[in-house]
């Protein structure tokens, strides 16, 4: 493949995986507002404000990260992958346990594991030095 070729598929596969992040900690961050401000009006619902609380947080690492990748610097890949690797061994952990007691079946955690993944593999490929210098 020719260099300029991969300068090109590199950069894409970085901006997906940062566009990933912006939409998984905008998702997250919305969640975590929804769910405190229903609680406030006094609905009640399964999950609680120290839930809320960690998916904001979680919400606000990826955008964070995915914003961060967008811009071209280095620093977003950095967290996006120190984060969607956590959240998949988490995640994985916690599906192989379910699994262990009741079987296998793809739920919204199995879901979950498979966008961290995606996210993560986007992320380790190495933008070019060419991509990550010409902001």
């Amino acid at each position: 493949m020719e260099q300029g070729q991969s300068g090109r598929f590199g950069a894409v596969v970085a901006l997906t995986a940062g566009w990933l992040g912006v939409v998984v900690g905008v998702a997250g961050l919305i969640v975590a507002v929804a769910t405190a401000g229903m609680r406030v009006a006094g609905r009640n619902i399964e999950l609680d404000y120290t839930a809320a609380g960690i998916v904001g947080g979680l919400g606000a690492v990826y955008l964070t990260g995915g914003v961060l990748l967008v811009r071209r610097r280095i620093a977003g890949r950095r967290v996006l992958v120190v984060m969607t690797g956590l959240m998949s061994g988490a995640t994985l952990l916690v599906v192989a346990l379910n699994a262990a007691g009741h079987g296998v079946r793809f739920g919204p955690l199995f879901w979950w594991l498979l966008l961290n993944l995606v996210i993560l593999a986007l992320s380790v490929i190495e933008p070019t030095r060419r991509w990550t210098t010409t902001r």
